[in-house]
Protein backbone atom coordinates (compact mmCIF):
# COMPACT_ATOMS: atom_id res chain seq x y z
CA UNK A 1 0.00 0.00 0.00
CA UNK A 2 1.14 3.75 -0.85
CA UNK A 3 2.25 5.82 1.98
CA UNK A 4 -0.56 8.93 1.95
CA UNK A 5 1.82 11.80 1.53
CA UNK A 6 -0.47 14.03 4.52
CA UNK A 7 0.94 10.71 6.10
CA UNK A 8 2.54 13.09 9.72
CA UNK A 9 5.71 11.81 10.56
CA UNK A 10 8.13 12.47 13.50
CA UNK A 11 11.46 12.89 11.67
CA UNK A 12 14.06 14.59 14.54
CA UNK A 13 13.82 14.26 18.30
CA UNK A 14 16.66 16.24 20.76
CA UNK A 15 17.29 16.34 24.31
CA UNK A 16 19.65 18.20 26.55
CA UNK A 17 20.64 17.87 30.32
CA UNK A 18 23.22 19.47 32.66
CA UNK A 19 23.34 17.84 35.94
CA UNK A 20 24.42 19.32 38.63
CA UNK A 21 27.68 18.41 38.74
CA UNK A 22 30.49 19.11 41.73
CA UNK A 23 30.50 22.29 43.37
CA UNK A 24 27.93 23.57 40.59
CA UNK A 25 27.55 27.97 40.12
CA UNK A 26 24.60 29.76 38.79
CA UNK A 27 27.51 31.51 36.08
CA UNK A 28 28.10 28.03 34.99
CA UNK A 29 24.71 26.64 34.34
CA UNK A 30 22.44 26.82 31.18
CA UNK A 31 19.61 29.28 30.25
CA UNK A 32 16.28 28.10 29.72
CA UNK A 33 17.25 30.10 26.23
CA UNK A 34 20.33 27.93 25.12
CA UNK A 35 18.58 24.41 26.76
CA UNK A 36 15.72 24.93 24.33
CA UNK A 37 18.17 25.95 21.70
CA UNK A 38 20.77 22.98 22.16
CA UNK A 39 17.57 20.55 21.92
CA UNK A 40 16.16 21.82 18.94
CA UNK A 41 19.43 22.02 16.98
CA UNK A 42 19.71 18.66 17.78
CA UNK A 43 15.90 17.55 16.58
CA UNK A 44 17.05 19.41 13.74
CA UNK A 45 20.01 17.70 12.93
CA UNK A 46 18.39 13.99 13.95
CA UNK A 47 18.63 11.76 10.30
CA UNK A 48 18.57 15.36 8.46
CA UNK A 49 20.56 15.85 5.10
CA UNK A 50 19.54 19.42 5.59
CA UNK A 51 18.21 21.00 8.57
CA UNK A 52 17.99 24.46 6.74
CA UNK A 53 15.08 24.44 5.47
CA UNK A 54 12.75 26.17 8.05
CA UNK A 55 9.69 25.07 9.56
CA UNK A 56 5.96 26.50 9.56
CA UNK A 57 5.57 26.70 13.37
CA UNK A 58 7.31 26.47 16.14
CA UNK A 59 5.78 26.02 19.54
CA UNK A 60 7.12 26.28 23.21
CA UNK A 61 6.07 24.55 26.19
CA UNK A 62 4.79 26.62 28.68
CA UNK A 63 8.07 27.28 31.22
CA UNK A 64 7.42 27.35 34.71
CA UNK A 65 10.66 28.88 35.83
CA UNK A 66 10.83 31.02 32.42
CA UNK A 67 8.01 33.62 32.02
CA UNK A 68 8.62 35.32 29.05
CA UNK A 69 5.63 35.67 25.94
CA UNK A 70 7.71 33.86 22.74
CA UNK A 71 10.12 32.04 23.65
CA UNK A 72 9.96 29.82 20.92
CA UNK A 73 10.69 33.51 18.41
CA UNK A 74 13.90 33.45 20.61
CA UNK A 75 14.83 30.33 19.53
CA UNK A 76 14.31 30.84 16.27
CA UNK A 77 16.29 33.63 16.48
CA UNK A 78 19.22 32.55 18.13
CA UNK A 79 19.37 29.23 15.76
CA UNK A 80 18.36 31.44 12.31
CA UNK A 81 15.43 29.41 11.63
CA UNK A 82 12.76 31.04 9.22
CA UNK A 83 9.63 29.98 11.17
CA UNK A 84 6.13 31.19 9.69
CA UNK A 85 4.49 31.24 13.01
CA UNK A 86 5.20 30.68 16.81
CA UNK A 87 3.18 30.10 19.71
CA UNK A 88 3.41 29.29 23.46
CA UNK A 89 1.43 27.03 25.44
CA UNK A 90 -0.68 26.83 28.37
CA UNK A 91 0.42 24.92 31.11
CA UNK A 92 -0.37 21.24 31.76
CA UNK A 93 1.87 18.03 31.50
CA UNK A 94 -1.29 16.90 28.65
CA UNK A 95 0.45 19.42 26.62
CA UNK A 96 2.98 17.58 24.19
CA UNK A 97 0.77 14.85 23.39
CA UNK A 98 -2.03 17.03 22.40
CA UNK A 99 0.68 18.90 20.41
CA UNK A 100 0.73 15.48 19.08
CA UNK A 101 -2.45 15.01 18.19
CA UNK A 102 -3.29 18.89 17.01
CA UNK A 103 -0.36 18.31 14.83
CA UNK A 104 -0.99 15.47 13.24
CA UNK A 105 -4.26 16.24 12.04
CA UNK A 106 -3.62 19.80 10.97
CA UNK A 107 -0.75 17.87 8.38
CA UNK A 108 -3.59 15.40 7.23
CA UNK A 109 -5.58 18.46 6.63
CA UNK A 110 -2.84 19.99 4.28
CA UNK A 111 -2.64 23.17 6.94
CA UNK A 112 1.27 22.68 7.49
CA UNK A 113 3.69 20.92 6.11
CA UNK A 114 6.51 21.10 8.90
CA UNK A 115 6.26 22.22 12.43
CA UNK A 116 8.50 21.90 15.78
CA UNK A 117 7.86 21.57 19.64
CA UNK A 118 10.73 22.50 22.29
CA UNK A 119 10.64 22.96 25.90
CA UNK A 120 12.84 23.55 28.66
CA UNK A 121 13.24 24.20 32.56
CA UNK A 122 16.04 25.31 34.57
CA UNK A 123 14.30 25.67 37.63
CA UNK A 124 17.99 23.95 39.31
CA UNK A 125 19.67 26.94 38.28
CA UNK A 126 17.07 29.33 39.14
CA UNK A 127 17.52 27.65 43.28
CA UNK A 128 21.11 28.34 42.85
CA UNK A 129 21.06 32.12 41.70
CA UNK A 130 18.45 32.49 44.36
CA UNK A 131 20.59 30.93 46.64
CA UNK A 132 23.78 32.74 45.15
CA UNK A 133 21.61 36.19 45.55
CA UNK A 134 21.93 37.03 41.89
CA UNK A 135 19.53 38.10 39.44
CA UNK A 136 19.20 35.07 36.58
CA UNK A 137 19.34 37.88 33.59
CA UNK A 138 17.27 35.58 31.29
CA UNK A 139 16.04 37.21 28.42
CA UNK A 140 12.56 39.05 29.00
CA UNK A 141 10.22 40.01 26.50
CA UNK A 142 8.25 42.94 26.06
CA UNK A 143 4.53 41.63 25.43
CA UNK A 144 3.67 40.76 21.51
CA UNK A 145 1.66 39.03 19.22
CA UNK A 146 2.36 35.32 20.52
CA UNK A 147 -0.45 33.23 20.28
CA UNK A 148 -1.17 31.69 24.10
CA UNK A 149 -4.39 29.63 24.31
CA UNK A 150 -6.64 30.74 27.11
CA UNK A 151 -9.28 28.44 26.95
CA UNK A 152 -7.62 25.99 29.65
CA UNK A 153 -5.83 28.68 31.71
CA UNK A 154 -8.31 28.38 34.55
CA UNK A 155 -7.35 27.59 38.81
CA UNK A 156 -7.36 23.84 39.36
CA UNK A 157 -8.96 24.68 42.50
CA UNK A 158 -12.00 25.82 44.28
CA UNK A 159 -12.12 27.84 46.75
CA UNK A 160 -13.26 25.00 49.17
CA UNK A 161 -9.73 23.65 48.64
CA UNK A 162 -7.88 25.63 48.75
CA UNK A 163 -9.65 27.34 52.07
CA UNK A 164 -8.93 23.83 53.61
CA UNK A 165 -4.86 23.52 52.69
CA UNK A 166 -5.16 21.57 49.08
CA UNK A 167 -3.26 23.87 46.20
CA UNK A 168 -0.04 21.71 45.49
CA UNK A 169 0.17 18.95 43.72
CA UNK A 170 2.02 17.83 46.31
CA UNK A 171 -1.00 18.01 48.96
CA UNK A 172 -3.59 16.25 46.39
CA UNK A 173 -2.57 13.47 44.86
CA UNK A 174 -1.42 11.53 48.18
CA UNK A 175 -4.88 11.50 48.54
CA UNK A 176 -4.98 9.59 45.47
CA UNK A 177 -2.44 7.40 46.91
CA UNK A 178 -4.50 6.53 50.03
CA UNK A 179 -7.83 6.07 48.58
CA UNK A 180 -6.31 3.54 46.99
CA UNK A 181 -4.32 1.69 49.37
CA UNK A 182 -7.94 1.43 51.11
CA UNK A 183 -9.67 -0.02 48.59
CA UNK A 184 -6.87 -2.89 47.84
CA UNK A 185 -7.21 -3.74 51.27
CA UNK A 186 -2.75 -3.09 51.80
CA UNK A 187 -1.84 -2.06 55.60
CA UNK A 188 0.89 0.80 55.93
CA UNK A 189 2.90 -1.31 55.65
CA UNK A 190 2.45 -3.16 52.23
CA UNK A 191 2.01 0.45 50.50
CA UNK A 192 5.21 1.61 51.36
CA UNK A 193 7.11 -2.04 50.00
CA UNK A 194 5.01 -1.47 46.91
CA UNK A 195 5.60 2.14 46.68
CA UNK A 196 9.07 1.31 46.73
CA UNK A 197 9.02 -1.62 44.32
CA UNK A 198 6.85 0.43 41.82
CA UNK A 199 9.45 3.49 42.13
CA UNK A 200 12.63 1.21 42.08
CA UNK A 201 11.69 -0.42 38.32
CA UNK A 202 11.43 3.40 37.27
CA UNK A 203 14.53 3.93 38.78
CA UNK A 204 16.32 1.35 37.47
CA UNK A 205 15.14 2.55 33.57
CA UNK A 206 16.48 6.34 34.38
CA UNK A 207 19.72 4.70 35.55
CA UNK A 208 20.56 3.39 31.18
CA UNK A 209 18.77 6.58 30.17
CA UNK A 210 21.89 9.40 29.05
CA UNK A 211 19.42 12.20 29.75
CA UNK A 212 18.28 11.47 32.63
CA UNK A 213 18.61 13.71 35.88
CA UNK A 214 19.26 10.52 38.55
CA UNK A 215 21.05 7.63 37.69
CA UNK A 216 22.18 5.83 40.69
CA UNK A 217 18.87 4.02 40.75
CA UNK A 218 18.55 3.79 44.77
CA UNK A 219 16.93 0.67 46.04
CA UNK A 220 13.68 0.25 46.85
CA UNK A 221 13.75 0.85 50.50
CA UNK A 222 15.86 3.99 49.94
CA UNK A 223 13.03 5.39 47.89
CA UNK A 224 10.25 4.58 50.29
CA UNK A 225 11.77 5.07 54.11
CA UNK A 226 12.21 8.16 55.02
CA UNK A 227 15.76 9.65 55.65
CA UNK A 228 17.17 12.87 55.98
CA UNK A 229 18.01 13.00 52.58
CA UNK A 230 14.69 11.34 51.91
CA UNK A 231 12.31 13.39 53.92
CA UNK A 232 8.55 12.45 53.98
CA UNK A 233 6.57 15.54 51.53
CA UNK A 234 2.74 14.11 51.96
CA UNK A 235 2.24 10.83 53.67
CA UNK A 236 2.73 8.17 51.95
CA UNK A 237 5.16 10.20 49.29
CA UNK A 238 8.72 10.95 50.30
CA UNK A 239 10.71 12.87 48.22
CA UNK A 240 11.97 10.24 45.67
CA UNK A 241 8.09 9.35 45.70
CA UNK A 242 7.53 13.10 43.96
CA UNK A 243 8.09 14.48 40.43
CA UNK A 244 11.40 16.10 40.30
CA UNK A 245 10.93 19.86 39.33
CA UNK A 246 14.68 21.50 40.08
CA UNK A 247 16.19 20.35 36.79
CA UNK A 248 18.03 21.86 33.65
CA UNK A 249 16.56 19.97 31.00
CA UNK A 250 15.30 20.66 27.06
CA UNK A 251 13.72 18.51 24.98
CA UNK A 252 12.20 18.87 20.90
CA UNK A 253 10.72 16.78 18.39
CA UNK A 254 10.09 17.60 14.81
CA UNK A 255 6.79 16.57 12.83
CA UNK A 256 6.75 16.72 8.97
CA UNK A 257 4.02 15.33 6.07
CA UNK A 258 5.78 12.60 4.72
CA UNK A 259 5.58 14.22 1.06
CA UNK A 260 7.66 16.83 3.15
CA UNK A 261 10.13 14.78 4.96
CA UNK A 262 10.51 13.13 1.57
CA UNK A 263 10.86 16.41 -0.22
CA UNK A 264 14.02 17.22 2.53
CA UNK A 265 15.62 13.87 2.05
CA UNK A 266 15.49 12.98 5.89
CA UNK A 267 16.51 9.77 6.18
CA UNK A 268 13.03 7.06 6.24
CA UNK A 269 14.89 5.03 9.13
CA UNK A 270 14.20 7.80 10.97
CA UNK A 271 10.79 7.82 10.73
CA UNK A 272 8.03 7.18 13.73
CA UNK A 273 4.66 7.35 13.17
CA UNK A 274 1.63 8.99 15.38
CA UNK A 275 -0.91 6.09 14.89
CA UNK A 276 -3.57 7.94 17.11
CA UNK A 277 -4.58 9.82 20.06
CA UNK A 278 -7.04 10.64 22.44
CA UNK A 279 -8.06 13.38 25.13
CA UNK A 280 -10.68 14.71 27.99
CA UNK A 281 -10.79 16.18 31.35
CA UNK A 282 -11.71 14.62 34.45
CA UNK A 283 -14.24 16.63 36.48
CA UNK A 284 -12.14 20.18 36.70
CA UNK A 285 -12.30 20.16 40.99
CA UNK A 286 -11.20 16.86 43.01
CA UNK A 287 -14.22 17.53 45.17
CA UNK A 288 -16.27 16.71 42.67
CA UNK A 289 -14.96 13.26 41.85
CA UNK A 290 -16.51 10.35 42.92
CA UNK A 291 -13.62 8.32 43.62
CA UNK A 292 -10.25 9.84 44.44
CA UNK A 293 -8.42 7.12 42.72
CA UNK A 294 -9.76 6.83 39.66
CA UNK A 295 -10.29 8.39 36.28
CA UNK A 296 -12.99 8.43 33.86
CA UNK A 297 -11.25 10.11 31.74
CA UNK A 298 -8.60 7.43 31.39
CA UNK A 299 -11.30 4.65 30.80
CA UNK A 300 -12.91 6.72 28.08
CA UNK A 301 -9.50 7.63 26.31
CA UNK A 302 -8.49 3.76 26.34
CA UNK A 303 -11.81 2.37 25.06
CA UNK A 304 -11.22 4.88 21.85
CA UNK A 305 -7.59 3.81 21.71
CA UNK A 306 -9.03 0.01 22.12
CA UNK A 307 -11.85 0.98 19.53
CA UNK A 308 -8.58 2.07 17.07
CA UNK A 309 -7.79 -1.65 17.56
CA UNK A 310 -5.10 -1.22 19.87
CA UNK A 311 -4.99 -3.49 22.84
CA UNK A 312 -2.56 -3.83 25.63
CA UNK A 313 -0.77 -6.60 24.04
CA UNK A 314 -0.37 -4.73 20.83
CA UNK A 315 2.25 -2.23 22.41
CA UNK A 316 5.93 -2.97 22.89
CA UNK A 317 6.93 0.40 24.89
CA UNK A 318 5.31 2.26 27.75
CA UNK A 319 5.57 5.84 28.77
CA UNK A 320 2.89 6.48 31.66
CA UNK A 321 2.98 9.27 33.38
CA UNK A 322 4.47 9.54 36.32
CA UNK A 323 4.32 12.41 38.27
CA UNK A 324 3.46 10.22 41.12
CA UNK A 325 3.38 6.41 41.73
CA UNK A 326 -1.16 6.55 41.69
CA UNK A 327 -1.27 7.59 38.44
CA UNK A 328 0.59 4.87 37.00
CA UNK A 329 -1.38 2.53 39.09
CA UNK A 330 -4.51 4.33 37.52
CA UNK A 331 -3.51 4.13 34.06
CA UNK A 332 -2.02 0.31 34.43
CA UNK A 333 -5.56 -0.77 36.09
CA UNK A 334 -7.51 0.70 33.29
CA UNK A 335 -5.16 -0.91 30.90
CA UNK A 336 -5.24 -3.82 32.48
CA UNK A 337 -1.65 -4.04 33.56
CA UNK A 338 -0.21 -5.64 37.20
CA UNK A 339 2.30 -2.38 37.67
CA UNK A 340 4.03 -4.98 40.55
CA UNK A 341 4.44 -8.23 38.09
CA UNK A 342 4.19 -6.45 34.66
CA UNK A 343 7.25 -7.89 32.50
CA UNK A 344 7.39 -4.22 30.33
CA UNK A 345 8.65 -1.65 31.96
CA UNK A 346 6.28 0.73 32.47
CA UNK A 347 8.65 3.85 31.51
CA UNK A 348 11.08 4.47 28.63
CA UNK A 349 12.83 7.76 30.42
CA UNK A 350 12.69 6.61 34.01
CA UNK A 351 9.93 8.72 35.37
CA UNK A 352 9.60 12.55 36.85
CA UNK A 353 11.70 11.38 39.79
CA UNK A 354 14.79 10.21 38.14
CA UNK A 355 14.94 10.87 34.48
CA UNK A 356 13.46 14.28 35.69
CA UNK A 357 10.34 16.41 35.70
CA UNK A 358 10.76 19.52 33.61
CA UNK A 359 7.71 21.40 34.72
CA UNK A 360 4.97 21.31 31.51
CA UNK A 361 7.76 19.41 29.15
CA UNK A 362 8.20 16.45 30.02
CA UNK A 363 6.28 14.32 27.71
CA UNK A 364 8.00 15.86 25.04
CA UNK A 365 10.89 13.85 26.62
CA UNK A 366 9.42 10.76 26.81
CA UNK A 367 8.36 11.04 23.41
CA UNK A 368 11.81 12.17 22.23
CA UNK A 369 12.74 8.82 23.64
CA UNK A 370 10.06 6.79 22.34
CA UNK A 371 10.82 7.74 19.01
CA UNK A 372 14.39 6.84 20.08
CA UNK A 373 13.31 3.37 20.92
CA UNK A 374 11.05 2.52 18.06
CA UNK A 375 13.39 3.49 15.25
CA UNK A 376 15.39 0.40 13.78
CA UNK A 377 12.27 -1.69 15.45
CA UNK A 378 9.62 -3.98 13.21
CA UNK A 379 6.11 -3.44 13.24
CA UNK A 380 6.40 -2.00 17.19
CA UNK A 381 4.26 0.34 18.48
CA UNK A 382 4.73 2.61 21.85
CA UNK A 383 2.15 4.43 24.37
CA UNK A 384 2.75 7.78 25.97
CA UNK A 385 0.69 9.20 28.33
CA UNK A 386 -0.03 12.79 29.61
CA UNK A 387 -1.76 14.36 32.51
CA UNK A 388 -1.70 17.92 33.80
CA UNK A 389 -2.82 19.82 37.37
CA UNK A 390 -3.97 16.99 39.87
CA UNK A 391 -4.78 14.01 36.93
CA UNK A 392 -7.28 16.56 35.65
CA UNK A 393 -6.19 16.52 31.76
CA UNK A 394 -5.62 13.58 30.26
CA UNK A 395 -3.83 13.21 26.32
CA UNK A 396 -2.38 9.71 25.53
CA UNK A 397 -0.98 8.88 21.66
CA UNK A 398 0.31 5.67 20.23
CA UNK A 399 3.43 5.58 17.73
CA UNK A 400 4.56 3.10 15.37
CA UNK A 401 7.70 2.39 13.81
CA UNK A 402 4.90 1.53 10.59
CA UNK A 403 2.62 3.89 9.22
CA UNK A 404 -0.41 3.58 9.73
CA UNK A 405 -3.51 3.66 7.47
CA UNK A 406 -4.57 7.01 8.90
CA UNK A 407 -4.08 8.60 12.35
CA UNK A 408 -6.74 8.57 14.01
CA UNK A 409 -7.91 10.79 16.65
CA UNK A 410 -10.92 11.49 19.67
CA UNK A 411 -12.06 13.59 22.06
CA UNK A 412 -13.94 11.66 24.54
CA UNK A 413 -14.92 14.94 26.71
CA UNK A 414 -18.62 13.77 26.41
CA UNK A 415 -18.14 10.59 27.70
CA UNK A 416 -16.84 12.10 31.06
CA UNK A 417 -18.93 14.64 31.41
CA UNK A 418 -22.04 12.25 31.76
CA UNK A 419 -20.61 10.88 34.52
CA UNK A 420 -21.89 11.08 37.53
CA UNK A 421 -20.45 14.14 40.60
CA UNK A 422 -19.88 14.85 43.87
CA UNK A 423 -21.81 17.74 46.19
CA UNK A 424 -19.64 19.09 48.13
CA UNK A 425 -21.53 20.44 52.12
CA UNK A 426 -19.19 21.99 54.43
CA UNK A 427 -20.97 21.59 57.70
CA UNK A 428 -20.03 19.64 60.75
CA UNK A 429 -21.61 16.27 62.29
CA UNK A 430 -20.29 13.01 61.81
CA UNK A 431 -18.81 11.60 58.77
CA UNK A 432 -17.17 8.75 57.43
CA UNK A 433 -13.41 9.14 56.65
CA UNK A 434 -12.66 8.78 52.48
CA UNK A 435 -8.98 9.86 52.36
CA UNK A 436 -6.43 12.17 53.48
CA UNK A 437 -2.74 13.50 53.30
CA UNK A 438 -0.83 14.85 56.01
CA UNK A 439 1.79 17.08 54.73
CA UNK A 440 5.50 18.02 55.58
CA UNK A 441 7.84 20.38 56.46
CA UNK A 442 11.14 20.46 55.08
CA UNK A 443 12.75 19.35 58.01
CA UNK A 444 10.76 16.90 58.43
CA UNK A 445 8.10 17.58 60.83
CA UNK A 446 4.36 16.98 60.50
CA UNK A 447 2.64 20.42 59.02
CA UNK A 448 -0.87 19.99 58.95
CA UNK A 449 -3.71 17.28 58.00
CA UNK A 450 -6.28 17.33 55.35
CA UNK A 451 -8.98 14.97 55.30
CA UNK A 452 -11.75 14.11 52.83
CA UNK A 453 -14.62 12.60 54.47
CA UNK A 454 -18.72 11.86 53.24
CA UNK A 455 -21.49 12.99 55.35
CA UNK A 456 -24.35 10.22 55.29
CA UNK A 457 -25.93 11.74 52.25
CA UNK A 458 -22.95 11.00 50.37
CA UNK A 459 -21.75 14.24 50.03
CA UNK A 460 -18.21 15.51 50.53
CA UNK A 461 -17.01 17.65 53.37
CA UNK A 462 -12.98 18.34 53.84
CA UNK A 463 -11.72 19.18 57.16
CA UNK A 464 -8.18 19.51 58.84
CA UNK A 465 -5.87 19.56 61.52
CA UNK A 466 -2.90 20.20 63.12
CA UNK A 467 -2.90 18.74 66.56
CA UNK A 468 0.31 16.37 66.64
CA UNK A 469 -1.72 13.55 67.54
CA UNK A 470 -4.15 13.53 65.02
CA UNK A 471 -1.45 13.54 62.26
CA UNK A 472 0.46 10.63 63.92
CA UNK A 473 -2.72 8.68 64.46
CA UNK A 474 -3.39 8.98 60.32
CA UNK A 475 0.19 7.86 59.45
CA UNK A 476 0.08 4.89 62.15
CA UNK A 477 -2.82 3.08 61.49
CA UNK A 478 -6.03 2.68 59.16
CA UNK A 479 -8.28 5.09 59.37
CA UNK A 480 -9.88 5.31 56.42
CA UNK A 481 -13.41 3.71 56.44
CA UNK A 482 -14.04 5.11 60.13
CA UNK A 483 -16.18 7.61 61.79
CA UNK A 484 -15.49 11.14 62.81
CA UNK A 485 -16.73 14.50 63.82
CA UNK A 486 -16.14 17.45 61.80
CA UNK A 487 -16.82 20.72 63.96
CA UNK A 488 -15.75 24.29 62.43
CA UNK A 489 -13.93 22.57 59.51
CA UNK A 490 -11.66 20.46 61.95
CA UNK A 491 -11.73 16.98 62.57
CA UNK A 492 -12.00 15.02 65.81
CA UNK A 493 -10.85 11.12 65.74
Amino acid sequence: MALDPRTPVIVGVGQFVQRPGIKPSFASRATPLSLMSSALQRALNDGAEDSSGGLDELIAVNSIGWDTPNPARLVAQQLGIDVRRTRKTNVGGDVPQKLVNELSRRIMAGELESAGVVGAEAIYSANLARHEGVDTGWVNQEIDDCDVSPDEERRPFNDDEFSIGLAWPTEMYPLFENARRARLGWSLELQRERLGQLWSRFAEVAATNPYAWIQDAPSATEISTPSIKNRMVGFPYTKLLNANLPVDMGAAFIMMSASEATRRNIHRDQWIFPHCGAEAYDHWFVSQRPRLDDSPAMRAIWSAINGFGVSSQDLSLLDLYSCFPTVVQCAAEIMGIDPFTESRALTVTGGLTFAGGPGNNYVTHSIATMVERLRGTQSQRGLVTGLGWYSTKHAWGVYGSEPPENFQFLNVQSDVDRGDTVMLSQHDGPVTIESYVVSHRKDGSRKKLVVATRQRDGSRTWARSENEQSMAAFEESELIGTTALVENGVIFL
